[in-house]
């Protein structure tokens, strides 16, 4: 029964992630200039809504808020001293900020204001995240929207599921590392009607597990990040005795926070799900026009 029961919710995830886009909505909330509070609690003014906005490394959030030709990455490491022209905002992760001061001085020497991120450790700091990137990007619509499209998501799993048992989960990188408290990824198996068994452990953060350390903590279910090998989830499905879902998405810092709560309801209550994502997303989809 595995495989049919696989096929059907790698159909109902693709399904999913066809539906993932939100629309784009342009009504402002005000008029720039705006000041705004970065991830690391620094304020910065924007003088004027960027036409253009420079991320150093990756940055899922942004990525959702400004879509596009809008979005200039720069290389890590990135130069001392961009080409600044036409650049009205820089995003950067803490520990890029740190680790090229002089970018961030040229930034600053240029007129660009400079917003900070840091991980996103929960499900409210993504929607902080999103509404504080819409305001400083002019962007509020979309930060909205998309602020929206992942509440309709919780309430209609919440109704879905209510009433099931919560599926005791263990997520795992082909490198056996697990993510417990203080995650992400903990948030959104909640959200989808699970318990994280690491954080439930009391793990901190991210911790490497051995074979004795899986059994302990006696998942119902492990979660897969992307890379494993055929072989090891053989192995790893003989000797944990527990059902195996590999996951399309990084559990880290997954790219849509809304599209990976639905693959994990998927993941985890796969007859209760299915329906109701069949029923929201009918077939043939096409990506929502931005």
């Amino acid at each position: 029964m595995r495989r049919p029961l696989a096929a059907l919710i790698a159909a109902a995830l693709i399904l999913t992630l066809l539906a993932a886009s939100a629309p784009l909505a342009r009504a402002q909330a005000d008029p720039f200039p705006r000041t705004v509070s970065d991830a690391a609690g620094h304020t910065l003014t924007v003088s004027a809504r960027p036409e253009t906005v420079a991320v150093v490394g990756d940055d899922p959030a942004l990525a959702q808020v400004v879509e596009g030709a809008a979005l200039r990455a720069l290389p890590v490491p990135p130069p001392d001293a961009p080409a600044w022209d036409g650049i009205g905002l820089l995003v950067v992760p803490d520990l890029y900020a740190t680790a090229y001061p002089a970018l961030i001085v040229s930034a600053e020497a240029a007129g660009v204001p400079v917003f900070v991120t840091t991980p996103l450790a929960s499900l409210d700091a993504y929607r902080q995240r999103v509404t504080a990137l819409g305001r400083a990007t002019g962007r509020d619509g979309r930060a909205a929207a998309l602020r929206t499209r992942l509440e309709r998501r919780v309430s209609a799993l919440d109704a879905a599921l209510e009433g099931r048992p919560r599926v005791r989960a263990l997520v795992l990188t082909p490198e056996r590392y697990t993510f417990g408290q203080g995650t992400l990824i903990s948030d959104l198996i909640a959200a989808a009607g699970g318990v994280n068994v690491a954080a439930e452990a009391g793990y901190d953060d991210i911790r490497q597990m051995d074979e004795a350390a899986i059994r302990a903590l006696a998942p119902d279910a492990i979660l897969l990040a992307p890379g494993w090998a055929a072989g090891e989830i053989a192995a790893l499905r003989e000797e944990s005795g527990a059902r195996i879902v590999p996951l399309p998405f990084r559990p880290t810092q997954p790219d849509d926070p809304a599209a990976a709560l639905l693959a994990l309801a998927l993941a985890l209550h796969p007859a209760r799900t299915i329906p109701w994502v069949l029923t929201s997303f009918p077939a043939p989809l096409q990506p929502t026009p931005r």
